[in-house]
């Protein structure tokens, strides 16, 4: 199927969106690898460092399940620098010179 921008969205199959979301993420920077050669596993102190957040915003995002972190069996709580900086990542916004053209129609 040719694709253009006078095309409807409810035309595609679900094989057209694929290979368009394919065609238009290529040139993107995975958030998965970092490079990070060692973990670094904390508590408050090191999401503090990474994030920028107070510790209070930590808690909220904590309780909310917004922020990722690890519970330990007897109730502690400790958080990968890691886990932390891909979650940043994965929130990062894009310019609108870095959006492909075809999301600009």
């Amino acid at each position: 199927m040719s694709i253009d921008k006078n095309t409807r969205l409810i035309d595609l199959t679900v094989t057209d969106l694929m290979v368009v979301i394919k065609d238009c993420m290529t040139g993107f920077i995975p958030v998965d690898p970092i490079v990070i050669e060692d973990d670094e596993i904390g508590g408050y102190e090191i999401a503090e460092t990474v994030t920028g957040y107070s510790r209070q915003t930590l808690y909220q995002l904590k309780s909310a399940g917004k922020l990722p972190h690890i519970a330990l069996p007897g109730g502690g709580i400790r958080f990968s620098k890691k886990t932390l900086i891909n979650w940043l990542l994965s929130h990062q916004k894009f310019t609108n010179q870095e959006i492909p053209g075809f999301w600009r129609l």
